[in-house]
C-alpha cells in the first residue's frame, strides 16, 4: 500500500528538525552534537506531530482551515498571556537554575521567564484552541448524524 505524499506534509518534520538544528548549533557552537541531536529530536517530533494531527483529522472528519486559524489565534493568546505569566511568576529564576546557574539571576530572571512563557504559553494556546475548535466540530458533526 503506498500512501501519497503531500508537499506539505514535510513541514511538519522539516520545521522543528531545523529549528532543532539551530538551536544546538546556537547553545554550542564548537560541538556539533548538541545541533544533530536536535535537530534529530525535532525531526522525531514533527513527523510524530504530523502523523497524529493528520490521523486526528481524518478520524474525525474535521475541517483543518478551522483548527489552523483557531491554532494561530490560541498561539498568539498563548504567547501574550504566558510571556506576562513567565515574568510575573518567577519562572526566569526556575530556567535560570535549570539551564544555566551561572548567570546572575537579578539581570537575566524577566528575560528568561518572558522567553519560557511565550514558548509554553504559545504551545499550549495554540494545542487547546486547536483542540477546542476540533471537539466542537466533533460534537456537532455526531449529534447531526444521530438525528
Amino acid at each position: 500500500m503506498s500512501v501519497p505524499m503531500k508537499g506539505s506534509s514535510l513541514f511538519w518534520p522539516a520545521v522543528p528538525g531545523c529549528a532543532g538544528a539551530a538551536y544546538g548549533w546556537l547553545i554550542s557552537s564548537s560541538d556539533f552534537f548538541a545541533s544533530m541531536f536536535l535537530g534529530a529530536v525535532g525531526l522525531i517530533a514533527g513527523t510524530v506531530g504530523g502523523i497524529l494531527v493528520s490521523g486526528l483529522h481524518t478520524g474525525l472528519k474535521v475541517d483543518v482551515k478551522k483548527t489552523s486559524v483557531a491554532g494561530l489565534v490560541g498561539a498568539l493568546l498563548g504567547v501574550v498571556v504566558g510571556g506576562y505569566l513567565g515574568v510575573t511568576s518567577g519562572f526566569g529564576t526556575w530556567m535560570i537554575a535549570t539551564f544555566n546557574p551561572g548567570l546572575p539571576e537579578m539581570d537575566f530572571r524577566d528575560s528568561f521567564g518572558f522567553i519560557g512563557g511565550v514558548f509554553i504559553g504559545s504551545v499550549v494556546g495554540a494545542i487547546a484552541m486547536a483542540g477546542l475548535v476540533s471537539f466542537v466540530q466533533w460534537k456537532r458533526s455526531g449529534k447531526a448524524v444521530s438525528k
